[in-house]
């Protein structure tokens, strides 16, 4: 009989391997995926802006998340133009993309640090995930923080009103390895 001391030794050692195998895989979206920002500002401003539209690849040692920005939609159509024209500049800059390491995510749950490249320059960024397995998919959920200026982008503003740099980003999504 393999003893409890034992298993709880080899554990770690397993899910390290699992992880190892299953990034030889070849990872694909699949599902649904939802991409959320949300900003805030005086006197309990708080401006949401969400888009279903993320695509998952991996190169040979990264995971690679891609969100097309002409999408974000925060149910105002000014506020939309403002943001995907003047902000974002998503004529110039399409994309938000982050670079993670294979070797830097452990599952189920953790932080890692990527490289994101928003509005032309790329930094890097610390976030929190967690992975879940759901039949032959798994569930990825992830949140970060992103201050605009950061990144070149000027802090958007209304009518004299404007919203803090910081910005927070939740994801999730689902992926399958081929």
């Amino acid at each position: 009989m393999v003893s409890r001391r034992l298993l709880r030794s080899l554990a770690p050692a397993a899910a390290t391997l699992l992880v190892a195998v299953v990034a030889h895989a070849k990872l694909a979206r699949t599902g649904d995926a939802q991409v959320s920002f949300h900003a805030t500002g005086p006197a309990g401003l708080s401006i949401v802006g969400t888009t279903n539209e993320l695509a998952v690849a991996e190169t040979d040692t990264d995971v690679v998340v891609t969100v097309p920005l002409s999408k974000l939609d925060t149910k105002i159509d000014l506020r939309n133009r403002h943001m995907r024209e003047k902000y974002l500049e998503v004529a110039k800059y399409p994309n938000a993309e982050l670079h993670v390491a294979k070797s830097a995510v452990q599952a189920p749950s953790g932080k890692a640090t990527g490289s994101l490249t928003l509005h032309g320059q790329t930094k890097p960024v610390t976030f929190a995930y967690t992975t879940k397995p759901e039949g032959s998919a798994t569930a990825v959920t992830s949140s970060f923080r992103v201050v605009m200026s950061d990144f070149g982008i000027e802090k958007p503003g209304y009518a004299g009103v404007s919203v803090k740099p910081e910005v927070d980003v939740d994801v999730a999504f689902r992926v399958t390895k081929d």
